[in-house]
Formats: structure tokens, sequence, C-alpha cells
């Protein structure tokens, strides 16, 4: 079974001349390809494979030259120019060295990918909640026209002598109300547009951007012991965890190839200024005697790094199953919450707003009677708004638990 995750182009516009539509498509491409912190974050891969390539190196040779003099100079007796050439040889130090290189490259991948897990989900849900103030603004918008044009009818009728002056101030401090909710509504919709241009990398103009799509979530969830397997297959952290114990394994066996013995070469040869003048070649061998072997204490400081390793993979197991059990649950209670709300029952409330309204200008209901009314039916539709936007972003945040990318719009869970 397939579930994905849609964004679909549904949503209006920003009320801009100039608005740049975007869709979650473009937007996850240019993020993936522009954000500055994901881009220095790919470098680690880099500087990984460098530290690899160094770890190949072999221990570099010692040259010296050693003037002598231990007579009269004006007796020319006694001198010598001493050359020599040494080297440390080690046994399994550099292999060691280059495993634990190459695991630790191997951690660095899989924390990228963790790092690209969440990324996403978190750019993924900005795209979101610039969606969800969009439609707030055209919420807060449409009431502020409505007050608008009941605050200019009102101003008409009080002229006139139809209502008192009361209601006409009334209509009009609401009108006043609802404007400072849509300004605080655009303001917003314009940081949340803000917060895109951020993840694409560049915020100039960002505030002109406007998110195509909905928040409308159609998919149900499967099974738990689905999501689970596939957190346990996917999960980057836990790929990170393994990487950990693979890490301490390669540490230890570093270690113990530096305790074994070493050997020192040296060659070199003496010229000595004599009478005759003579050259002395030597040849020979040191052996250090590892003495602090015999403390134990970096033994079991490395035994005990690969058993708190592994112990850490039995908790980042742990951890992703919680993760996606409290992900699933919270997905399943958005799921009914955004399932208490119906197109009718919103209907219904607009055409009892509006036969509020017609009731108020007809002089049969006061002002505050229409404005309760309407005030409540903002309410509800604010609470869809944002039950919908807790469904969506549930969703995400069981994918994210999961462990599986989100990119171009569609985010596909399972096989």
């Amino acid at each position: 079974m397939k579930k994905a995750l849609y964004i679909l182009s549904l949503i209006l516009p920003i009320t801009t001349a100039t608005a740049q539509n975007i869709s979650y498509g473009e937007y996850m491409e240019r993020v993936l390809q522009n954000n500055i912190a994901l881009t220095a974050r790919k470098m680690d891969i880099e500087i990984a494979g460098a530290a690899v390539t160094g770890s190949q190196v072999y221990n570099d040779p010692s040259l010296a030259l050693t003037y002598t003099n231990n007579e009269d100079w004006s007796k020319g007796l006694g001198q010598g120019i001493e050359f020599e050439l040494s080297r440390t040889f080690t046994f399994g130090v550099r292999r060691s060295r280059i495993d634990l290189a190459e695991s630790e490259r191997v951690q660095t991948v899989a924390l990228l990918e963790e790092y690209l897990r969440n990324f996403r989900a978190d750019a993924t849900i900005a795209y979101l909640e610039h969606l969800r103030a969009g439609m707030l603004f055209e919420e807060t918008a449409e009431i502020y026209n409505d007050l608008s044009e009941v605050a200019s009818n009102d101003s008409l009728r009080y002229m006139r002598g139809d209502i008192a002056q009361s209601d006409w101030l009334e209509s009009r401090m609401a009108q006043g109300i609802a404007k400072n909710a849509m300004l605080a509504a655009e303001a917003e919709q314009r940081n949340t547009a803000i917060k895109l241009g951020y993840y694409m990398g560049d915020v100039n103009n960002a505030e002109q951007l406007s998110g195509i799509g909905s928040l409308t979530i159609t998919e149900q969830a499967a099974p738990l012991e689905h999501y689970t397997k596939t957190a346990l297959e996917h999960r980057a952290d836990l790929v990170v965890a393994l990487a950990n114990a693979d890490i301490a394994v390669a540490a230890q066996k570093f270690n113990n190839a530096c305790r074994r013995p070493e050997l020192d070469v040296v060659l070199g040869a003496t010229y000595n200024i004599a009478d005759p003048d003579f050259t002395t070649i030597k040849a020979g061998v040191a052996v250090p005697l590892k003495f602090s072997n015999l403390n134990k204490g970096e033994r079991l400081m490395d035994e005990l790094l690969v058993k708190q390793a592994n112990i850490g993979i039995e908790d980042a197991r742990l951890m992703v199953t919680a993760d996606v059990m409290q992900a699933y649950n919270n997905f399943r209670y958005a799921t009914k919450q955004s399932e208490t709300f119906s197109s009718a029952m919103l209907g219904d409330m607009q055409k009892v707003v509006e036969s509020k309204r017609k009731a108020y200008e007809m002089g049969e209901i006061p002002f505050l009677d229409y404005l309760i009314v309407q005030r409540n039916e903002s309410e509800m539709r604010s609470e869809y708004i944002n039950a919908l936007f807790g469904k969506a972003v549930a969703w995400v945040e069981l994918q994210r638990a999961t462990g599986v990318g989100l990119e171009y719009g569609t985010m596909q869970i399972a096989e």
C-alpha cells in the first residue's frame, strides 16, 4: 500500500499585485538547492572523505646531519660529519587508523541523512504554516470587508435617522477591531513568507511569496506496525547509533594497535677528518619497552565504550518506536478533530450570519446580536483552519518519525 502527502493547488494568493506564487514542489526544490545551512552541512561529507585520505599516510622518516669537533681547530683533527636516517615502523596502526576514519565517514553520512530528515520536515511545516496564515488572512479580510460594508450602511442610516448613534458607533468600533485583526493576520502571513525565503536561501522580496496549495489531507493512517517496521528500516538516527558502535570498535582496534611494540630502524654514516681520515657506517634497531601497557585502564575504557555504544543501539530502537507511536496517535486524534467540522456545518453557520445581518439591517435585532453570531462563525472557521493545519502537521510528523524523506510535493511512506 502506498501512502503519500499531496499539497494541492487550491489556496488563494496573497492580495498583492506583485505576489510570487510558489508551489510546494518548487519551494522544496529551491530549498534543497539553495539553503545555506544545508549547503554547509553537505560539506561534512567532503571533510570526512578528506579525513579518510589523510589517514592513509605512512610514518615520515627522519634525517639528521651532525658536525663534531673535539680538538684544536688549528690542527684540523677530531672533526667529523655524521649523517643519520631513521624511521619508526608500526604494526597495524595505519590499517586500523584507516578503518576508524572510514567508520567516522559512514557516521557523517548518516548524520547528514538524519539532518535532512528533520530539515525536510521542518521546511514542509514552514510551508504549511504559510498556507494557514494565508487562509486566516483571507478569513479576517472577509470579516473586515463585511463589517466595513455594515459600518458604511449604518453611517447612511444614522444620517437618515433610521438608527441610533450608539448602533452606528458600535459598528464603527467593530470595523476597527476587525481591521486590527486583519493587519495582524497580514503581518503573520508576511512573516511566514520570510521564513520560506530563509529556507530557500534568499529573503529579498520574500514577503511577496505566496504558497499555492491546500491544508486538506485525505490520507488515512495505516496500521501502527507498518510505520514501526518502516521506521526501524529507514530512520537515519538508528543508522547513526550503529555507526557509533562501529566507531567504538574501530577505536578499540586502533588503540590496541598503538599499544603494540614499535620498531625504530636507524642507518647512518660518519666521516671523520683525521690522519688518515676514515668513514664509519652504522645500522641499528630500537624496540621501545611498553611498560605502560601494564596499566589496564585504557583497555578497560575501550571495552566500556564499546558496551556503551551497543546499549545506545537498543536505546535508539526504543526511541524510534516511541516516536512512531506518539506521532501515530497525534495523527489519529488530529484526524478526529478535523472530522468534527463539515462543509455543511460551515455553510449553515454562514447562512445564520447572513440572516442575522438582514435582520439587523431591517431593525429587528440590535447590532450586538449580529456581531456575536458573526464572531462565532469566524471562530469556527479559524478552528477549522487550525484543525486542518494540525492534521497536516501531524501527517508530516508521522512521516518524520517513519524516517522517509519529504520532497517535491509528494512524500511516499512505504511500498
